[in-house]
């Protein structure tokens, strides 16, 4: 009788030995696998539009310029993408490409960027590009001329709201009396039937593009 209780106390404690043993083997073989998810800190980063892409989306092609804008708006020593000899020959490459949009989409997506400054050169390549896009366009410029765009406020914040030197001086995020004198000259320029030849689109592209 006492050899079986002691064959079973022998047999508990191997059983007991083993347990402890299979436990550590899971336990190791999960923090192999485990990857602690940290959380993302908000930063203002560019986003990038895929190179070789047919056509991106208007609203990604948005996305790309004001991310870049609002990146350099920080950050005047900021490097140029490769490719590009400094930010805004970027931010000007990326507007031209709206040319060629003239989906719902994108002439909205289009017309919400008066709400910006966009810089010295593409400013001046916005408003060739309105008046290509002339009466197709101008129903949404009235809109914001009426309502106001507070988007880039809503967007990006009021730090955005103060003057950069990265930008001429000018805040990314144009304040209603800028708004309004911006479109009410553009909407001028458009019921007066101006227009904005190819060559005229080619030279200030190219301006943009050092």
């Amino acid at each position: 009788m006492k050899l079986i209780s002691s064959a079973i106390r022998l047999l508990v404690v191997i059983s007991f030995i083993l347990l402890v043993a299979i436990s550590a083997v899971f336990a190791r073989s999960w923090s192999y696998h485990y990857h602690p998810v940290s959380e993302a800190t908000p930063v203002a980063t560019p986003t990038t539009v895929a190179p070789g892409a047919s056509e991106p989306s208007a609203k990604l092609l948005k996305r790309a310029i004001v991310s870049d804008l609002a990146v350099f708006a920080q950050d005047h020593n900021l490097q140029p993408r490769t490719g590009y000899s400094d930010p805004m020959e970027y931010v000007t490459s990326q507007l031209l490409l709206f040319d060629g949009m003239n989906s719902p989409e994108a002439l909205s997506m289009f017309a919400s960027l008066s709400g910006y400054y966009l810089g010295a050169p593409p400013e001046k390549l916005y408003q060739c590009l309105a008046l290509r896009k002339a009466k197709a366009v101008e129903p949404l410029l009235q809109h914001y001329l009426h309502y106001g765009n507070p988007e880039c406020m809503n967007e990006l914040g009021q730090d955005f709201s103060k003057p950069s030197a990265s930008l001429d001086g000018y805040a990314l995020c144009s304040n209603s009396q800028q708004q309004e004198q911006r479109l009410t000259d553009l909407i001028a320029r458009i019921d007066n039937g101006e227009s904005c030849a190819d060559s005229e689109l080619a030279r200030i592209s190219g301006s943009g593009r050092k």
